[in-house]
C-alpha cells in the first residue's frame, strides 16, 4: 500500500506530534523515498532558521491581570 504524505504529516513528524504508527509509517516512507527525505531536510533547515522566542511576563503585570480579573470590574451590573 502506497502511503501519501501530506505537508502537515511531515510537519507533525518533525515536531513529534505524530501517533506512533504515524511515526513508523513515515519512518519507513523516508527510508524509501529520498524526495521525501529532501523535503523533511528542507523543512528541518527552515524548522533551524526560526528565531526561539521565550515569553516571560514581568510579575507585576501578571498581578494587574489577575487583580483585574478578580475585582468588580468584569462582575455583571444587575
Amino acid at each position: 500500500m502506497n502511503q501519501t504524505f501530506t505537508p502537515n504529516d511531515i510537519v507533525a513528524y518533525l515536531y513529534g506530534e505524530s501517533t506512533p504508527a504515524q511515526t513508523r509509517a513515515t519512518e519507513a516512507a523516508l527510508a524509501a523515498d529520498p524526495v521525501l527525505r529532501g523535503e523533511l531536510a528542507e523543512l528541518t533547515q527552515a524548522q533551524a532558521s526560526v528565531p526561539r522566542v521565550r515569553f516571560s511576563a514581568r510579575r507585576r503585570l501578571l498581578q494587574v491581570v489577575r487583580n483585574y480579573a478578580l475585582g468588580p470590574d468584569l462582575q455583571l451590573s444587575v
